[in-house]
């Protein structure tokens, strides 16, 4: 889905949130009974979540689905009457499916590139370091790396990092092509993408409550025969950093 699209259903949903809001507390419509002691404040965090929930249903990030839907049990305990398990039983439950849901259907980070790039993918999964070095591949969860990009041909790179904190140098790489693809995840994490000062970056990630720190694409003269650095990807509860090497 693209992003203007995505925006688009965000949009519709704020604004059903800010309609809803205005007509409750103008007695136009009340809550059920059961629900009259969750805040306000409660409900518009509910709301966030299910935002945040429909973007990760859309890329498929399990850990973006089931944390949103823990802290909507915990908001919604006593009328859900889940009291006894939130909010630590609720929130270990939502981390362990997280954990499962990843090992059982894990995602195929290839699956939104065009065909070319998905017959590459799909056959280089298992050893692509070895058999081309221009594509990379890594994923962190639950811990922190750095990579050292080092290749004399990069061509397209897909990074993903959950729960994790990734830290990735790119001035050691090449691009005779004029051209590299990156593709970033970030979900409840944080990602660091160092970039050689000589690139032009062109940032298309699309972020969901998170944040991305770019300081390369902005400020910074375009010459010909740079590097083209095209990057990909969305930003949910997490960090995106780009910085200049």
């Amino acid at each position: 889905m693209r992003n203007r699209t995505k925006n688009i259903i965000y949009g519709i949903l704020l604004i059903a949130l800010a309609a809803c809001l205005i007509f409750w507390k103008l007695n136009l419509f009340n809550l059920p009974v059961a629900f009259a002691e969750v805040s306000v404040f409660g409900i518009i965090i509910a709301v966030i979540m299910v935002i945040a929930i429909v973007q990760n249903i859309i890329d498929l990030s399990w850990g973006g689905i089931f944390v949103p839907l823990a802290v909507i049990a915990i908001i919604f305990d006593k009328p859900l009457g889940i009291e006894a398990i939130t909010p630590w039983i609720v929130l270990i439950a939502a981390f362990l499916l997280t954990i499962a849901f990843n090992m059982i259907f894990p995602k195929h980070k290839h699956q939104h590139h065009h065909d070319k790039g998905l017959e590459f993918a799909q056959h280089f999964t298992e050893d692509n370091s070895r058999e081309n070095p221009g594509y990379i591949m890594h994923s962190m969860r639950f811990g922190s790396a750095t990579k050292y990009v080092r290749t004399a041909d990069l061509s397209r790179a897909d990074l993903s990092s959950q729960f994790g904190e990734l830290a990735v140098f790119f001035d050691q790489s090449q691009v005779p092509s004029g051209r590299v693809d990156i593709n970033v995840s970030v979900q409840f994490g944080e990602m660091d993408l160092y970039i050689p000062k000589t690139w032009n970056v062109e940032n298309k990630t699309s972020v969901v409550l998170g944040d991305c720190d770019d300081k390369c694409s902005q400020g910074y003269e375009i010459t010909e025969n740079q590097v083209v650095c095209v990057i990909n990807g969305s930003v949910s509860f997490g960090e995106l950093k780009l910085i200049r090497i």
